[in-house]
């Protein structure tokens, strides 16, 4: 009889022969709806609308593919509570070190691997290149993500599709475009003399 981890073996084999094919097939994907926008929208403000579209986009479907990741832990009827409990935690753990490392990549590294350093003013970055070399990094960050997980933890056929999002209310104050009020009152931090 053989030991059920080396029964996973062939399949984990698979999955980490097919993680460079399907990351491969996000980055293309990304990189055709960024050309897109691209050649669809020649004004810089319509351009950089279009990829925040996308990047709002990319931000639902790594949300729906962490969400998917922790159900598909909690159905694992084969694990303790105590262990599925722990792995969740190690998987949240892990989803925000990559959030920060992503969001740092895109913040501080991607505006250099553009047009940026040639837009700069004063030895600092500046324009609407920066901003939109930003979001393709997000986009293409966070395609990866979600497919890496979809290939690790999804279900046969993929995640359960997602609800689309929700409309603003009419009369309010997102579809009238003006500033909505915070939640809950901001913090004030007094500094004693």
């Amino acid at each position: 009889m053989t030991h059920p981890s080396r029964r996973r073996l062939p399949r984990r084999l698979g999955l980490l022969l097919a993680a460079p094919l399907v990351l491969g097939a996000a980055i293309s994907t990304a990189r055709a709806d960024v050309a897109a926008c691209r050649s669809q929208h020649a004004e810089p403000r319509a351009y950089l609308d279009c990829l925040a579209a996308l990047q709002a986009a990319g931000e639902r479907a790594l949300e729906r593919s962490v969400a998917g990741v922790g159900t598909t832990i909690e159905a694992r009827a084969d694990l303790q509570p105590a262990q599925r409990r722990r792995w969740i935690g190690l998987f949240e753990e892990s989803q925000g070190r990559f959030v920060h490392w992503r969001n740092f990549e895109c913040q501080s590294i991607a505006p250099f691997e553009s047009e940026g350093p040639r837009q700069s003013v004063g030895g600092r970055l500046g324009g609407s290149g920066i901003m939109a070399q930003r979001m393709i990094c997000l986009i293409g960050l966070n395609e990866q993500r979600a497919r890496d997980l979809e290939a690790r933890y999804a279900p046969e056929g993929g995640w359960p599709a997602a609800p689309p999002p929700a409309e603003p209310a009419e009369g309010s104050a997102a579809e009238t475009g003006q500033p909505t009020a915070p939640a809950t009152a901001p913090r004030i931090i007094m500094i004693a003399p």
